[in-house]
């Protein structure tokens, strides 16, 4: 499914195409009109419209194959993308602009999401952006936790992760060594106020007054296959599992993961709307892999120095 981003480009470059070839045609057959001159605002002011003409059609020329390029880079190769929510905290902060790889995985067809090529698949602990599967309009990043064959079991008390690998072939004892640190004070804090009669919060780093109402989160490392990130953790916040997603008979948080299909996770582990909740994600509706951070702005600060986070630029994990 193409964005609506990806649209009005397609759109825009099919428009100045035919611009394009309608100019080409009317400069072949040299219309006598082009040669006319009008007169504007009933004045003695001339306009050649055969000037006019050459100036649209040079923009045109030269703009139109700039365009072209442009369109197929974000629909094949790489695609700009803005963190809009909380989720990835703290791999990945509100704010935040990165560069998604579209052509990790493969090359696609854009007006279907069928592969054309194959390079690669996608592994435990890739973070990917996807179609979400209940609106195909709306896009998520998360991090990959289970691969096809993957039977999943979350313990929600201590936030922790086992995987066994190709359950369907009875491999049980199997188990993917998943490592984890201590816990230990996160210098993240979330931060709670009413607006609109509504409670909203956001997430923080710098120092607050004790008039404010925040938690002091924990983190904890968490090591999936050849990924090392930290996850944070609310010690104050319980998983709503009477919410989960059920998967047939299966144990309320365990989940298998079906064929070309992954079960994806948010860092922040209790301030995520994933896997857990809604399923999992097709290979099909997968865009691409996260990347490169290029930019950053913190939307909660008022001065313009403390807005741009230049520290958070890089390569992710």
């Amino acid at each position: 499914m193409i964005s609506n981003v990806n649209k009005l480009l397609f759109v825009i470059i099919i428009t100045i195409f035919l611009i394009w070839i309608l100019n080409y045609i009317l400069t072949r057959l040299n219309y006598k009109s082009l040669k006319d001159r009008i007169e504007i605002n009933n004045r003695s002011k001339i306009i050649n419209i055969n000037i006019i003409i050459s100036y649209i059609s040079k923009f045109i020329s030269s703009s139109f194959p700039t365009l072209i390029i442009l369109l197929l880079i974000r629909l094949t190769l790489i695609e700009p993308f803005k963190i809009l929510s909380g989720s990835m905290i703290p791999t990945l902060l509100q704010g935040d602009f990165i560069f998604v790889e579209k052509i990790s995985y493969g090359i696609k067809n854009p007006l279907s999401n069928n592969y054309f090529i194959k390079f690669n698949i996608p592994n435990r602990g890739d973070l990917i952006v996807f179609n979400y599967p209940n609106d195909k309009s709306t896009r998520y990043i998360k991090r990959i936790i289970g691969i096809p064959g993957d039977k999943i079991i979350y313990n929600y008390i201590n936030k922790e992760i086992s995987i066994y690998p190709n359950f369907n072939n009875k491999l049980l004892n199997n188990k993917i060594i998943i490592k984890y640190s201590d816990l230990a004070f996160s210098n993240f804090k979330q931060v709670f106020y009413f607006k609109n009669n509504k409670i909203i919060s956001y997430y923080t780093t710098n120092k607050l007054n004790k008039q404010e109402h925040y938690i002091k989160l924990l983190e904890k490392k968490e090591s999936l296959s050849k990924s090392s990130y930290n996850i944070l953790i609310n010690p104050e916040q319980y998983d709503q599992i009477d919410y989960y997603f059920k998967q047939n008979k299966n144990n309320i948080s365990e989940w298998i993961v079906p064929s070309n299909s992954y079960f994806v996770m948010g860092d922040n582990r209790d301030n995520s709307f994933d896997s857990r909740y809604w399923g999992f994600v097709s290979e099909k509706d997968i865009i691409g892999k996260a990347i490169f951070v290029w930019f950053s702005l913190n939307e909660y600060n008022n001065s313009i120095f403390d807005k741009i986070r230049l520290y958070r630029l890089g390569i992710l994990k």
